[in-house]
């Protein structure tokens, strides 16, 4: 599937922000993961479309719309070894901060 759009909805298992214009998300579907990346982009991904997404709390159910790319090299931390790239997110279902754990 590698160049093709597509949609995908699971639960946000962990972001990392690499500055104020990248974020790495990790979505999780039962015992599957995937790498996505949103990154700031002129006329595509805004500033704020990244801030929101540094905001979602983790474990909420999310929605992305994004082009598959097989990268150079594996993926070592997640169970699909392709990467998302985010042109649009959503929040599906937001979690509550604290979790009765």
């Amino acid at each position: 599937m590698d160049g093709q759009e597509v949609i995908v909805r699971g639960r946000l298992h962990g972001s990392r922000p690499q500055g104020k214009k990248m974020v790495f998300i990790v979505i999780r579907e039962r015992f599957a993961t995937v790498q996505s990346l949103l990154t700031v982009a002129e006329g595509s991904v805004s500033t704020g479309m990244a801030e929101y997404s540094r905001r979602i709390p983790k474990e909420s159910i999310i929605e992305v719309k994004a082009k598959v790319v097989k990268p150079d090299r594996p993926i070592q931390g997640c169970s699909q070894k392709v990467e998302l790239l985010i042109s649009e997110i959503f929040t599906v279902n937001k979690s509550a901060p604290m979790l009765p754990f």
